[in-house]
């Protein structure tokens, strides 16, 4: 989890996805390797322990992250279903477009392949 601090209202927020095989919360990773922790989306306050960022990138960092948990919650049980290998390769697949249409592109391929479930 990171914590964030709204740069126009001095909110606090945060930001979270948990792998739900692991519980391992990755959300530094995925934000870091999307380079939002070096082009100035996020500045981190070592005197605070949190990052900064104006409203706008929070709420479309929230919703990525948000997507992105219920399609890691998703692809878990799918994998218990039909297997690891199948369903990665389904998500593969798919992962090829821009961060913010991957969870919706991902899941679209996923429900071609096992249904809506």
């Amino acid at each position: 989890m990171i914590k964030v601090t709204i740069k126009e209202t001095g909110a606090k927020e945060t930001l979270s996805i948990v792998d739900p095989r692991s519980n391992v919360d990755f959300v530094s990773d995925f934000i870091g390797n999307h380079g939002a922790f070096i082009d100035g989306q996020f500045t981190y306050d070592e005197d605070s322990d949190m990052f900064a960022a104006d409203q706008d990138t929070y709420d479309w960092w929230a919703k990525v992250t948000t997507d992105h948990q219920a399609l890691e919650d998703r692809i878990a049980e799918l994998e218990e279903e039909h297997g690891k290998d199948r369903v990665q390769a389904v998500v593969h697949g798919a992962s090829d477009c821009d961060l913010e249409d991957m969870a919706s592109a991902v899941n679209g391929a996923l429900d071609e392949e096992f249904g809506n479930e």
